[in-house]
This record gives structure tokens, sequence and C-alpha cells, in this order.
């Protein structure tokens, strides 16, 4: 896993930024991107126990997964796009 930013970021995480968002895109790029964009996420609510929702700024309005459990940063699991093409 990468840390930068607020959150470790999961190798899952950049494979479904690429998949989903990014077609194409490097796997270092993609991780500079989604360190970027997840930034201005906010927190929308708590999924489960451990487990919340943000969503980032427009225009794409990405959603991610991130899990608070456990010890040191919390870990952005996945990259659930915003409910159409990214």
């Amino acid at each position: 896993m990468s840390a930068r930013g607020r959150w470790f970021i999961t190798p899952h995480a950049v494979r479904r930024y690429v998949e989903r968002c990014r077609p194409g895109l490097s796997y270092e790029r993609a991780l500079g991107e989604l360190v970027e964009a997840s930034e201005a996420a906010k927190l929308v609510r708590e999924i489960e126990p451990g487990i919340l929702l943000y969503v980032g700024p427009k225009p794409h309005r990405w959603r991610y997964r991130v899990a608070t459990g456990g010890t040191g940063l919390p870990q952005l699991l996945t990259v659930l796009g915003h409910g159409r093409a990214c």
C-alpha cells in the first residue's frame, strides 16, 4: 500500500480507479491522480462500522470507501465511480 495524503491507498483502489474512471492510465499516474482527487473528498456517512463513504468534488463526484479500523492512517479501499461512467 502507498501512504500519501490523508490515507493509505490500497492497490485495489488504484486498479478500480483505472478500471472505472481512467482506463489506460499507468498505475503510478493513477496513484498520483487518486491521491490528489481524494484529498478534496467529503465524508457522506458511515456505511457499516469502520467503513466510511466519501464523495469527491464536482465535476466527477467519485465515491470512495475508506476503512477507519486499526492503527495508523485510514485506508482508501476502493473507488466506486459515481453511478455513471467516470
